[in-house]
């Protein structure tokens, strides 16, 4: 495979802002050996910031006031005199050889090429649901990559082409993102992901570089990052299916994106039709009026009937059996792709796919509400 492109192709941007210092210092440390140009942008920060990136051999850019993330990305363009622009949060830590890997991805067709994420194992439960919640993201995304674009080119971690991303990222339907009316302040990776793929241009992640972030110390701030990825999700649901962005990016990409965003509706609106199914056999069997049971067809069939078997009844085991054979194959791969304690993954991953379900749902609800960061 030729490499158009090399390390020195690339500035490295690194927004900080109330980062904690020893994190911060890890991420630069990481950064170091890339080979390519590393800018830090400080959000109306300095002081030991500055001191750790010049340490490194880093440019550090004070921003005066306090600009956020967009504000920064945006300024930082100014800066940018490489073909490629990679962005990497303050808190994410690169493996040796990332920046080269990737570039390995770039043709005339690809804008943007994203990292496989890992979160820093702290020992605390949340640290295991984030890496199950990835980990479920890349099993769902990873033969999309090969194939179409993938929906989102993660934040914490990925490289563009400049001048792709430049009129974008200099514009004020970046830096002034309004949503329903309202100035949004999230879904900077998704909005420059979206971006790329109307201008014809491919979204691909490199799944064989895994960066390591760290996340929240509480489920509540876990929860509340749900809810602010489920908001951005849905706004994206619905502008790519109107703007025409699902149907340029493929069918592989358009059904993934319907299967992601409605399976949580349907799951809900299946399970309360069961409920709604199965109340009537509770009430009979904890002593219920037969009135009831007389108004549940499948049931007095069977009383009446034991060797009746009914349609419904066939179809149904079906698809029990098909969801769960799916369930376990899914469960598998996603198995494999765990390289360490894979028990405390999976047992606290169940409680961070329940609350990602919940947050789901609630984000669709409330999917407006995109003024405020809500973990910070």
């Amino acid at each position: 495979m030729t490499i158009r492109y090399s390390t020195k192709d690339v500035t490295i941007v690194v927004p900080v802002y109330n980062e904690e210092v020893g994190i911060f210092a890890e991420t630069m440390k990481s950064l170091r050996n890339q080979g390519a140009v590393v800018k830090v942008f400080g959000d109306s920060c300095d002081g030991v910031y500055k001191q750790i990136a010049e340490s490194m051999g880093f440019d550090f850019i004070k921003i005066e006031e306090h600009v956020g993330k967009r504000g920064v990305l945006s300024r930082s363009m100014q800066y940018v005199d490489t073909p490629l622009v990679m962005f990497v949060d303050s808190d994410t830590v690169l493996p040796q050889g990332a920046v080269l890997d990737m570039l390995k991805y770039f043709d005339d067709h690809v804008g943007g090429v994203g990292t496989n994420i890992t979160i820093n194992k702290s020992g605390h439960p949340v640290s295991y649901s984030s890496e199950f919640v990835e980990r479920v993201r890349e099993v769902i995304f990873k033969s999309i990559s090969k194939n179409s674009s993938v929906m989102v080119l993660d934040g914490r971690c990925a490289m563009y082409r400049a001048d792709l991303v430049k009129p974008l990222l200099t514009s004020k339907e970046f830096t002034e993102n309004i949503v329903m009316g309202r100035k949004s302040k999230l879904g900077d990776d998704r909005q420059i992901t979206s971006y790329l793929i109307r201008q014809g241009y491919r979204t691909v992640k490199d799944y064989n570089v895994y960066v390591r972030t760290y996340q929240y110390s509480s489920f509540k701030k876990f929860f509340r990052q749900q809810v602010r990825w489920g908001r951005v999700g849905w706004t994206y649901f619905f502008k790519d299916i109107w703007n025409g962005t699902a149907r340029k990016a493929g069918a592989l990409y358009t059904f993934d994106l319907l299967y992601m965003y409605l399976l949580p509706l349907f799951t809900t609106i299946i399970a309360i039709l069961s409920l709604i199914y199965i109340l009537p056999h509770i009430h009979f069997f904890f002593g219920g009026s037969g009135k009831i049971v007389y108004a549940d067809a499948y049931l007095r069939l069977r009383l009446h009937d034991p060797s009746f078997i009914p349609i419904f009844w066939i179809i149904r085991t079906i698809v029990g059996f098909l969801n769960t054979a799916a369930i376990v194959i899914f469960g598998v791969t996603i198995s494999v792709t765990i390289k360490k304690e894979r028990f405390r993954v999976f047992a606290y991953g169940a409680l961070g796919l329940l609350l990602m379900y919940i947050s789901t749902i609630y984000a669709l609800f409330t999917f407006f509400k995109q003024d405020k960061w809500l973990t910070r």
